[in-house]
């Protein structure tokens, strides 16, 4: 649609709009493609009187009376149209479709849902206490000598199920109330990382997200405990030192560190989204980020440097000032860790492969010792692509718009 074809005299057509009054704000725009804006009460009482079928020009009189200052009715609705909420030439209004798996998300958020939950993970600590050996340990992880089996089994395809388990919980909770969701690759600074879509949150009472956003950390215990309790049945059947039972408490610690991963907050986790819930923030990262550049700015003494914090939220604002040093310090923590640990083992990993390689040894260890490079390097390879081709994608949408969005 091109704005400045529209009659101004006659009535725009939205497409179903939702709104979410937080007081000084208002949260509007589209739940079927988590399409959203945050106004002020004015611009929101503005865009409402828009959608009931006031033509602009009429609405644009309505708010100059209403509030005493004139809009540029023209500029708001070129705002509308690049959130997609008008109705374009040749398309018909969206229809909210039914969401999938709706009643399943109710399901497993139920009472009696619950209550399970807490007996499993009161068993799994109550056999903890009982027998030490089942308490995570770094140790679970070096349970059997090959490096490919390690890592296939133990590390990464082992894994896998509780990895989807973790999204799962949170797509399910998002469902529950009605919001669609989508599963997708992503990255954190050279971390990747897969990530739950959960965009039309926003659209939901602050008090209403809790569950969506900290369910993938309730399924982490859950695992946590099932696979304690396996490998605690596994100890009584064969021993603590068969392999099933080894092998389970291997996968078992490995959720624990991804569970500690949530703490990360400065790489946006699941914590993360919770913080800035409680804080009433709407995109605390991005406005931390122009914190730090307009302080870059003002210490080299470049103008320009007070724009960069004009249009953020007093709230946003205030929060982003503290937070920018978390982001600053936890960005250079990676950094560091990367350089004197992270690039250190993998050459020392590289040579040991090459080592195994060129010693003549059997096919199978040849085998053994590529799998284990290509297991290693994987990540780090398609965490350098997701950066590439965000990068390029910036350069290419300088102006795209950004939604709010869940790891």
């Amino acid at each position: 649609m091109t704005v400045h074809a529209v009659d101004l005299n006659q009535p725009v057509r939205f497409h179903p709009l939702t709104f979410l009054d937080e007081g000084d704000e208002v949260t509007a725009g589209r739940a079927d493609i988590s399409s959203y804006g945050v106004f002020p009460a004015d611009g929101a009482a503005l865009l409402q009187r828009l959608a009931d079928g006031s033509p602009p020009n009429q609405a644009a009189f309505w708010y100059a009376e209403q509030y005493g200052e004139r809009v540029d009715i023209g500029e708001f609705l070129e705002i509308l149209d690049d959130l997609s909420l008008i109705v374009t030439d040749g398309e018909t209004e969206a229809e909210q479709a039914p969401v999938r798996w709706q009643r399943l998300g109710r399901a497993v958020f139920s009472p009696p849902a619950w209550a399970c939950y807490v007996l499993l993970i009161g068993t799994a600590i109550a056999a903890m206490i009982r027998e030490p050996f089942l308490l995570p340990s770094y140790r679970h992880l070096l349970f059997i000598r090959s490096p490919l089996v390690l890592l296939a089994l133990g590390i990464a395809l082992g894994q896998a199920p509780w990895l989807l388990l973790h999204e799962g919980f949170h797509a399910l909770a998002g469902r529950r109330l009605g919001l669609p969701t989508t599963l997708r690759v992503s990255r954190r600074f050279y971390f990747v990382v897969l990530e739950t879509s959960l965009d039309g949150l926003v659209g939901i009472p602050r008090g209403k997200r809790y569950l969506p956003l900290l369910a993938g950390m309730l399924a982490d215990l859950l695992a946590i405990a099932a696979l304690t309790l396996g490998s605690a049945l596994a100890a009584l059947a064969s021993g603590p030192g068969s392999l099933g039972c080894r092998l389970l408490l291997s996968m078992a610690f490995g959720v624990v560190l991804r569970l500690a991963w949530q703490f990360y907050f400065f790489l946006r986790t699941d914590l993360y989204y919770v913080a800035t819930t409680m804080l009433g923030c709407n995109d605390l990262q991005a406005a931390a980020r122009r914190v730090l550049r307009a302080r870059v700015r003002r210490l080299a003494g470049r103008p320009g440097w007070v724009d960069e914090l004009r249009d953020l939220p007093p709230r946003e604002l205030g929060v982003a000032r503290w937070y920018s040093f978390i982001l600053l310090v936890g960005y250079a923590f990676l950094s560091v860790v990367l350089v004197t640990t992270g690039l250190p083992v993998a050459i020392r990993l590289v040579q040991t492969a090459l080592g195994e390689l060129t010693a003549g040894r059997s096919a199978l260890k040849a085998a053994d010792a590529l799998a284990f490079l290509a297991l290693n390097f994987f990540d780090p390879a398609l965490a350098a692509f997701l950066a590439l081709r965000a990068r390029r994608g910036k350069a290419a949408n300088p102006h795209e718009k950004a939604h709010q969005e869940k790891s």
